[in-house]
């Protein structure tokens, strides 16, 4: 997306290229006006984390250009640009339906409730997860990355022919989730996913021999390549925005 020669770092890629002014004008000008002089992304990030009201929007139109960067990237088919604040919007209100944090909520459910991670800085937490098309024989592995501030760095959907298990689906996830923040290059992370049994399998290193052996291995061996990780398990309803994204 560079314009006339101009380097594509994340500042372009993402907020400066006049391509974007469809995107970004119409719920963010006044935003535009304020960054004019900057050149970091992280201080327009900051700025933008001012306004309550719309930096959950903000965040969710940064994952969709990523996104739509990488698809032209690999030469496929990508949304229109003036698309995207809508679907940004959608996504923001899809999350409210099903993750609602006002005050009526029931403790119980508001214990369950996503969570930044802890201390110390420089840790992500990536969440996965899986949802079975039955009568597409295909499944949706969905995962998303976000920093201790709650901001979102990175979110995946992909669809992949159906494999023979339910087990099999969730472990498939994982492994895919730890590889896009490899390919990311995050170096501390924390992974959560809301199946239990599969969590355990992989924190116990179990079923090596079993037909999931050779994908609990390939998650084992990726885990190496980070300088911190631990696998946590998380309620569904703490784990929503990847059930919707799969």
């Amino acid at each position: 997306m560079s314009h006339e020669g101009e380097p594509e770092i994340m500042t372009h890629a993402l907020w400066s290229c006049p391509k974007l002014a469809t995107v970004w004008i119409p719920q963010f000008a006044k935003l535009k006006d304020a960054t004019s002089s900057l050149s970091a992304f992280i201080e327009i990030v900051h700025l933008a984390q001012q306004d309550p009201s719309c930096v959950e929007v903000f965040a969710n139109i940064i994952s969709l250009l990523w996104m739509r960067r990488n698809r032209a990237s690999r030469g496929e088919e990508c949304s229109i640009l003036e698309k995207i604040p809508e679907q940004a919007g959608n996504l923001v209100q899809e999350f409210q339906h099903i993750c609602p944090t006002h005050s009526k909520i029931p403790r119980t459910a508001q214990a369950v409730q996503w969570r930044p991670p802890p201390p110390p800085p420089g840790v992500v937490k990536v969440n996965f997860n899986g949802a079975i098309f039955s009568t597409q024989s295909s499944v949706g592995l969905g995962m998303i990355i976000r920093d201790q501030a709650g901001l979102v760095l990175a979110v995946l959907s992909q669809k992949i022919p159906m494999p023979t298990s339910v087990k099999t689906v969730e472990v498939m996830a994982a492994r895919r989730a730890l590889l896009l923040a490899r390919e990311l290059g995050f170096e501390r992370v924390m992974i959560e996913g809301d199946f239990e049994v599969i969590i355990k399998v992989i924190k116990e290193k179990t079923l090596l021999s079993s037909d999931l052996g050779h994908i609990l291995q390939d998650i084992h061996a990726l885990s190496c390549s980070f300088s911190s990780i631990s696998f946590h398990h998380i309620k569904r309803m703490g784990n929503c925005v990847t059930h919707r994204l799969a």
